[in-house]
């Protein structure tokens, strides 16, 4: 027998890994332009404006009142005949009922300062008062809101400026009136 031998004749072997190569970096382009497409959609689609209904918060109001309604007690912090009176004419220039204005004295005649004491949520009101006060008194403080929701008044004004003193007594004199005499005339006969 004879030997068979084989020849292999060898090709050139051809690069089978350009073409794999190319064919998976266009199915990754692909893949990857596609999640990028789809995922901008998404982001799109996010950022669509939403509408919130915000409710603001507004203060509560205030109630309003009626000067007519207030009530008021000035006293008299300085002793001074007739000063109270001056406050009640100043207040109902302003628009203040005289039949809710009450007077009297303090229980101490040495305020030098005209003070305003009021129930709360009295702020408008306690402005009006101190500007109808301004032109009477020089000094006026506000130290509200110290009424309790119990007090008979809504704003209690005290008094203040000069110490009231009372006048001393001058002594009379004791020099007796001096008389003149004129003399009569004499008839002449």
């Amino acid at each position: 027998m004879e030997p068979t031998t084989f020849q292999y004749t060898t090709q050139p072997k051809k690069n089978k890994i350009l073409p794999n190569v190319v064919v998976v970096a266009v199915l990754l382009t692909a893949i990857v332009g596609s999640f990028l497409i789809l995922n901008k959609s998404k982001k799109d689609e996010e950022k669509k404006p939403v509408v919130t209904e915000t409710k603001e918060v507004s203060p509560t109001p205030r109630p309003v009142i009626d000067k007519k309604t207030v009530k008021i007690q000035v006293q008299n912090g300085t002793g001074t005949p007739g000063q109270a009176g001056l406050v009640v004419k100043a207040l109902t220039g302003a628009g203040y009922v005289s039949d809710n204005i009450k007077t009297g004295n303090a229980e101490k005649f040495d305020n030098l300062t005209t003070s305003i004491t009021a129930k709360e949520n009295y702020d408008e009101i306690i402005k009006d008062i101190e500007d109808s006060l301004k032109s009477t008194f020089e000094k006026i403080t506000v130290v509200s809101p110290n009424l309790g929701s119990t007090s008979e008044f809504d704003v209690v004004i005290v008094t203040g400026g000069k110490i009231f003193e009372t006048a001393s007594p001058t002594p009379a004199s004791s020099a007796s009136p001096t008389l003149t005499s004129t003399p009569t005339p004499t008839p002449t006969p």
